[in-house]
Order: structure tokens, then sequence, then C-alpha cells
């Protein structure tokens, strides 16, 4: 596996640091990845080693605010990361015209991308994939608890929070890793309040476009959801699922994959490399799938397990 950490593209005016991960063979499938919240390029270094022994390249790269950039810490909304994206994704389609290209996104990177794939059309890829995504309809749903919020971070948008002791949640199983994310320097471990407000807003801006997108795909699109989520939580995402119309794309054009013990970090869980494998397997062959546990009955065990957001 080949991982070229200090590679860079400029996008416009705006330099990106990516990290890639190429299998020893030409990989004819690429995976352009897009991360979380707080996070970085390297959150796929996990997932990429399984991808890479089955000749399947991933690339990834940290957003504007987030990771190895200058503006470590400052947030940008939704359209910005939405145009960063697109551009790059045709970048790396002009240098790879005869690859297949699939996009991830995980968590907020899933929101951006679902943004991204509704808003604009003819993209070069050959398939969505949507991990844990951040798709959450907060303001609607908490109109007072989002207008004290934009309030406060408009009067005090620099303001930082840790969350240490006062929100316990768990991420994932797999303690080292947590460890290790824990230290990263390249994670962002306090929240401005700016930012706390831009999350809520882009994951309510990405929720309207998801209940649009669902209903008419138009790419094969897959959406990995860990029902042990306590970071976002899935009575909106069954909301959209009910909706007649996208519950009638299932297993065409549109795949729901449920990980009953799996958790919001799910590509990094203690056993991450069989939902990575389970995502390669759902790029090369999508009838093959559809004997998994994990892809039948997905909405029906998804409404009927426990929920585990406090939300929820």
């Amino acid at each position: 596996m080949d991982d070229k950490k200090n590679s860079s593209f400029k996008s416009s005016e705006y330099d990106f640091n990516f990290r890639n991960w190429y299998s020893e063979n030409d990989s004819e499938i690429l995976i352009l990845a897009v991360h979380g919240y707080n996070a970085h390029a390297g959150s796929f270094e996990i997932p990429a080693k399984l991808f890479t022994k089955f000749d399947i390249g991933i690339i990834s790269f940290d957003l504007r605010g987030f990771g190895t950039n200058k503006d470590f810490g400052e947030w940008y909304p939704l359209e910005v990361h939405v145009a960063d994206v697109e551009e790059v994704l045709k970048k790396i389609s002009q240098k790879n015209p005869q690859k297949k290209i699939f996009l991830l996104g995980e968590s907020m990177g899933a929101a951006i991308v679902i943004s991204l794939v509704n808003q604009k059309k003819n993209l070069p890829i050959s398939g969505l994939i949507l991990v844990s995504p951040a798709l959450w309809n907060f303001s609607q749903n908490n109109p007072i608890k989002s207008f004290i919020m934009k309030s406060f971070s408009n009067l005090f948008p620099n303001i930082r929070f840790s969350g240490q002791g006062i929100i316990k949640v768990r991420p994932s199983d797999n303690i080292k890793m947590l460890r290790d994310y824990s230290s990263d320097p390249l994670v962002i471990h306090k929240t401005s309040a700016k930012s706390l407000s831009g999350i809520i807003e882009l994951m309510d801006k990405a929720y309207v476009d998801s209940k649009i997108y669902l209903k008419n795909p138009l790419y094969q699109t897959l959406v990995v959801i860990p029902v042990i989520d306590e970071i976002v939580p899935r009575k909106p995402l069954i909301n959209l699922l009910e909706n007649i119309d996208i519950d009638s794309n299932l297993n065409k054009k549109l795949f729901l994959a449920v990980y009953d013990k799996n958790f919001h970090m799910i590509l990094r869980d203690i056993d991450g490399d069989r939902i990575s494998w389970e995502i390669k397997e759902w790029i090369t062959d999508k009838k093959r799938v559809l004997d998994f546990h994990t892809f039948n009955n997905a909405v029906k065990r998804l409404k009927g397990s426990k929920f585990y957001h406090e939300l929820d």
C-alpha cells in the first residue's frame, strides 16, 4: 500500500493537502473520501488498508478549516465544501479518465456529498457511499435550542468548548483508536460556538437535499448505518426512509446496510474491516450483497432496534 501523505492540489486559490492510498497494482477503482466534523483526511487510514488489498485506491483531503490547513479551526458553510469537493472530484476524474470513481462521505462528509449530488448533475462518479451520515433536521425539531445556539454564536463566535465532562458518548468500541484520536493534533478538540452553529445549519440543509435526492437517486447509492450511534440520532433518517418514493428505490438504486453492533466511527470499529469489506462487495457486485444479513430487512431492523442517541 502506497501512502503519499504530503501531496497537494491547488483548488482555485486554496491549497489542499491530500492522503493517497494506492494498491500495488494500478487500481481500476478509486474512492474519493470526505471526512467528518473536526476530523481530517487521515481518518480513512484504517479502511484504506482493506480497500487497497482488493486493488481499490482511496484519496482524501483535509476540508477547509480542518487537518493540516493553515485556517485550522475556522468554519466554512456547506456551499463552500460542496464547491471544493466538486472541483477536487473533477480534477481526479480528469487525471483518471478510465477509472470508476466512488464518492464516499463519513458523517459530516456524507452530508456534504449528498448535497453535492443533489445540487450538481452529471458528476463523474459511479456511485455514492454514505457512512454514518449526519442527516439531521435539528432546527426543525429543536427550534428553541437552535435559536439559542445561533444567537450565542453570533455574540461569542470564538468561544470554544471541549465537551469533556459535559457530553459522554461512545463514538467507537476501538479503544486504541480513540486514544490515538484524543491526542491527534490534526483533530479539532475544542470546537468554537460558530462551528457548532455552523454544523447545525449544514446538517439542516443537507437533510433537505437528502429528502430530494433519495426520492430519485442519480447514482447507485449505499447508506451504511451503525445502530449504536450516539453522535447522530436515527429517527430523522427513519423519517426519510418511510417516504414511499424513497422506499420504492430500496435495493434498486438505493441500498441500505444496517449494522446492529457498531458505532458512529463504524469503519474504525474493532471489526471495521468487515464493514469495509462489505462496502467493497457492494462496489463490485450489488446483487451479491443482498444476501448479507446487514442488507436484509434493513429498514425494519433499523426501526425495531434500540435507540442510543439521547434525542431519539
